[in-house]
């Protein structure tokens, strides 16, 4: 419907906020702090959500999100060096500027979402026309930046062992614009179709079913799947050089699958008090009317004199 067209617009732009602040953040504030970021979308939810009176801040909702919060937060910073790029001050200030937007634009994305399933919409329709906005937004993104040489050094920086193979208006660069090298084919198939398509669209039905902040809570499984998978990959002869076995950050996870429970718990505990009150208040109303009809039914039941 063409007065719902702007929803469906909000959802692309929180979408392309999401994207292109993740992107350009993780490349000035570094992958270490990119992550411990990401946990922190519940909390953005559940403020969002209280401040609409959509949730009530229950002691259980808040203990789980910053438990698991905390323990994913631990699980990725845990004997990491935070600057590990060697990014300045600025850079560090300015990207992490950047992944607060893109957690916030996640959250909003989701209340986003829920005003657009109130109307009716289905999670696909939803998630494709969002998506679609969102990647008309990212493309006139990555045609502008393409065309500015500074930004395609900055993109494609030449570092220590890189070869300069792309030169543009006197900056070099170590790649050029639009060039996909075939070793990066798969990652970026599944960054589209999984970490992309997939995920929102989960998300989306997720928020059809389950409260907003809810939803957005299981972020703090990543940094647990992500070391799981490396442990995988390592015991089956995958590359030493780029993975590693987790330490005692793994501690964390005992951190995450506790808050995750409390979530659970919670969401279990308030959607029978939602149940109950929902029976209440339809006996309530059922009452009302026999109450109403009373009168009537004994008028026509009485005598003509």
């Amino acid at each position: 419907r063409g007065r719902d067209a702007w929803l469906f617009l909000g959802c692309g732009v929180f979408i392309f906020t999401n994207q292109a602040a993740f992107i350009v953040g993780d490349k000035l504030a570094g992958a270490v702090l990119a992550s411990a970021w990401q946990p922190t979308q519940p909390v953005f939810t559940l403020l969002i959500s209280i401040s609409l009176a959509w949730e009530r801040c229950t002691l259980g909702k808040a203990a789980g999100i910053l438990i698991s919060l905390g323990s994913a937060a631990f699980m990725v910073t845990y004997g990491q060096d935070l600057n590990a790029g060697g990014a300045g001050a600025v850079d560090t200030l300015v990207g992490n500027a950047l992944l607060f937007c893109n957690c916030l634009a996640t959250a909003l994305y989701v209340i986003c979402v829920k005003l657009a399933l109130a109307r009716g919409y289905p999670p696909s329709t939803i998630t494709a026309w969002s998506y679609a906005c969102g990647a008309a937004m990212m493309s006139c993104l990555a045609s502008g930046a393409s065309n500015d040489c500074a930004l395609v050094a900055f993109v494609c920086p030449v570092v220590d062992g890189d070869v300069a193979t792309h030169s543009c208006g006197g900056h070099a660069a170590s790649c050029a614009p639009w060039a996909v090298p075939r070793s990066a084919l798969l990652p970026l198939a599944y960054w589209i179709l999984l970490n992309s398509c997939v995920a929102y669209w989960l998300i989306t039905w997720g928020t059809q079913h389950a409260k907003a902040s809810f939803v957005l809570a299981y972020c703090a499984l990543q940094p647990l799947v992500a070391m799981l998978l490396s442990a995988t990959i390592l015991a089956i002869g995958g590359p030493s050089d780029e993975l590693s076995y987790p330490g005692l950050n793994a501690l964390g996870a005992i951190g995450v699958v506790l808050g995750l429970a409390v979530i659970m718990a919670e969401g279990k505990r308030q959607q029978d008090i939602d149940a109950r009150t929902a029976t209440r208040g339809e006996l309530y109303a059922l009452a009302l009317a026999r109450h109403s009809q009373a009168p009537q039914l004994q008028t026509m039941a009485a005598p003509e004199g």
